[in-house]
């Protein structure tokens, strides 16, 4: 069986970085939306305005998607080191509550 070697507060920093880049992309998603917007008003022409909006709008799902999928892999990965933490902690409750159940170690010949 394989070797588990998590450290929770390890992965916490590296959600709280990948949280970061995801709040930048953000904003950068919606600098590009408001640069084309205002290119397509710019450029005084229907045709122009038209192909810039079919052009975001053909790239929103896959936005969408990014946004999905690094949500759902952030959850997932908390997920998972919390079960992680836990289960360490049932073992731990349950090794020392094995361990005072023992009974009691009596030398032989020894009293009872």
């Amino acid at each position: 069986m394989g070797r588990w070697d998590i450290q929770p507060s390890g992965v916490q920093g590296v959600l709280q970085r990948v949280e970061g880049v995801a709040e930048q992309f953000e904003s950068h998603v919606r600098s590009i939306n408001e640069a084309m917007q205002g290119a397509g008003a710019e450029a005084s022409s229907g045709i122009v305005g038209q192909a810039l909006q079919g052009f975001a709008e053909s790239q929103r799902s896959d936005i969408q998607f990014v946004f999905s999928r690094t949500g759902a892999a952030m959850t997932g990965v908390a997920n998972a080191t919390q079960a992680y933490v836990q289960g360490d902690l049932e073992m731990a409750a349950n090794a020392q509550s094995s361990a005072s159940a023992a009974p009691e170690p009596r030398m032989p010949g020894g009293p009872r």
